[in-house]
């Protein structure tokens, strides 16, 4: 194609030199042909130049095309994967052996540890998984054999309740600020769950609604901190509940919930209030040197408090 237009520029020049030069003398002929064939040769160089950028061109085209498919089908390839991960995961949850169970949970984690953009779907799944009906313990196991001999307490399956204490265990883990495996921004609904033996120390969590769940043994959410507004409303604590310098950024609603054991709130900060509407405290509540404001109407209790001195209705 090239030698094709070279020598059909050459020529034409060639015949335009020959005619304008009008003499049939050898030297004039010969310095038209030399002119003819400089000017086409250049411009066949320079016709060559601009098909080689175009080729050039094009196969930067060409080759940012197979990146780009590499890449998207490489994506897909990896969400594949954490789909078939996360798929298979959720199907040992639902097994009859607790291990599997136990298995799905961690494989989870695993998944939501190199995924942070699959890390709320998780905690989602693991706040269901402890939103499950379960027949729990009378009362709180710190301190003693979670596997007790069914002849003590017939009325919970001890292998289910370490599932669900590894559930607790890896909502603390990823929730608690100062872990090296904090998963920020979490937001927890644990509405009528049965929590047992439950810790959420020197978390952080977004949005967390505990509303109608029951809290079997002691209840440990010191030093916490919920950045909007947290639901406690109906909740039903049987022993210790302690939720001193605990942060309600938007303010918490306890209101209908019962206290058996004692509360404290001590040192607690909230810019939105706590509400305690009809909330009833069986034992000692303690509300020392906290000064945001306490709406406590209809509000019973069995020891009467020391109230803070502002901000109380």
């Amino acid at each position: 194609m090239t030698a094709v237009a070279v020598a059909a520029v050459t020529g034409a020049l060639l015949w335009l030199f020959l005619a304008w030069s009008g003499r049939p003398d050898a030297p004039v002929r010969i310095d038209a042909v030399k002119t003819a064939f400089g000017v086409g040769a250049a411009a066949g160089g320079v016709f060559a130049l601009w098909l080689a950028t175009r080729r050039q061109r094009t196969l930067e085209l060409q080759l940012a095309e197979t990146t780009r498919v590499a890449s998207v089908t490489e994506r897909d390839l990896e969400e594949r994967r954490v789909t078939e991960l996360y798929t298979k995961a959720v199907e040992q949850l639902g097994s009859e052996k607790a291990p599997v169970r136990l298995g799905g949970l961690y494989a989870l984690e695993r998944l939501g540890q190199d995924n942070p953009k699959q890390r709320q779907t998780i905690v989602n799944v693991l706040c269901a998984y402890l939103r499950m009906p379960f027949q729990s313990p009378k009362k709180g196991i710190r301190g003693a054999d979670a596997v007790r001999r069914a002849d003590e307490d017939a009325d919970y399956d001890a292998a289910e309740l370490q599932v669900r204490l590894a559930a607790q265990e890896l909502l603390k883990t990823h929730l608690a600020a100062d872990h090296p495996a904090f998963w920020p921004g979490m937001s927890i609904d644990l509405q009528r769950a049965n929590l047992v033996d439950f810790r959420l120390s020197g978390c952080e969590v977004a949005v967390a609604d505990f509303s109608h769940a029951t809290f079997i043994g002691s209840v440990h959410m010191r030093g916490t901190t919920f950045a909007q507004k947290t639901g406690f409303y109906g909740t039903r604590f049987t022993e210790l509940a302690n939720f001193d310098r605990s942060v309600f950024a938007a303010g918490a609603y306890f209101s209908w919930a019962r206290f058996e054991g004692v509360a404290r709130f001590a040192r607690t900060r909230s810019e939105g209030g706590m509400r305690f509407h009809h909330t009833t405290f069986a034992a000692e509540v303690v509300f020392e040197h906290s000064k945001h404001e306490f709406d406590l109407e209809g509000a019973t209790f069995a020891v009467e408090p020391e109230l803070p001195q502002t901000g109380t209705k």
